[in-house]
């Protein structure tokens, strides 16, 4: 029985890493990634202060941290002023709320076909370096809208 199980996972293995992606599609898909970000404005009270890029194993992701007193309110206007005319929607805007406290938080998420744009404002109770925080990613597991 040991085995059989053993010889199943094996296999299972194999078909997701032979099969379900590949290195190239990841790096094209980063590319596109990259081209969002090239295009898209950055809010002129924002300092960036962290950068990091990930991909592979069907995904891809660019995101900075970013430094700045701005009011949620008006990055988020800024935002949804600038992508929504670009095709993108906003699919969601949700408090973010950590162990049970509300630190005044939000996240908003935007689709376009496959690829997704996230905001998340850390909030003003919070004593994190930053206050800001864009990531633009694409992943095989996410269905187009």
């Amino acid at each position: 029985m040991k085995l059989r199980l053993d010889l199943s996972l094996v296999c299972f293995l194999v078909l997701l890493s032979t099969g379900c992606w590949s290195a190239q599609d990841d790096a094209a898909r980063l590319e596109e990634v990259k081209a969002v970000w090239a295009r898209l404005p950055i809010y002129s009270g924002l300092q960036e202060i962290d950068s990091s890029t990930t991909y592979g194993y069907g995904k891809a992701m660019i995101s900075k941290k970013y430094r700045s007193k701005a009011r949620y309110d008006d990055v988020k206007r800024f935002y949804v002023e600038h992508l929504i005319p670009d095709g993108w929607t906003m699919i969601s805007e949700k408090k973010i709320v950590d162990v049970g406290t509300d630190f005044g938080g939000y996240h908003i998420e935007f689709r376009k076909g496959d690829l997704s744009l996230g905001l998340e404002y850390a909030g003003e109770k919070v004593n994190y370096e930053w206050q800001y925080a864009i990531a633009v990613s694409w992943s095989r597991w996410v269905r187009k809208t």
